[in-house]
């Protein structure tokens, strides 16, 4: 059985290996939240969010291959995907990307018309780090 993908991912392009603090402020449908993560990282640390469960994760990835090769490559909405997003990216305080997009999703049922999962998913959307 087929299940389904992510219904939102946002990916990170440009200077994604800066080493700084990063600031994730994300607005989904209103509700905002704020996660954030030094890099480098390593392998056991993980980002410090305002909420218990913001409703998206960041995605890291490189800890297994040492410092230089840490990135942090985007943000995924792995349950419920937002109809308006907004985010604010800063290192060091400083403002490095934006974005607002209003997805466009499509629904899905990969194991056929009549067999469950229903699955929503758009686009993926991507912000260009300075």
């Amino acid at each position: 059985m087929i299940g389904c993908g992510w219904p939102l991912e946002v990916a990170f392009r440009g200077a994604t290996s800066v080493p700084g603090v990063y600031r994730f402020e994300v607005t989904a449908d209103g509700a905002p939240s704020t996660c954030q993560i030094a890099l480098p990282f390593g392998c056991d640390t993980r980002p410090t969010c305002d909420a218990i469960d913001p409703g998206w994760r960041l995605t890291l990835s490189g800890c297994a291959l040492g410092p230089d090769r840490e990135t942090i490559d985007g943000l995924t909405f792995p349950v419920t995907g937002p109809n308006t997003l907004d985010i604010i990216v800063r290192r060091d305080g400083v403002e490095v990307g934006t974005a607002h997009a209003e997805p466009v999703y499509t629904t899905s049922r990969p194991n056929g018309p009549d067999c469950e999962p229903v699955c929503r998913s758009a686009p993926s959307l991507s912000i260009t780090l300075r």
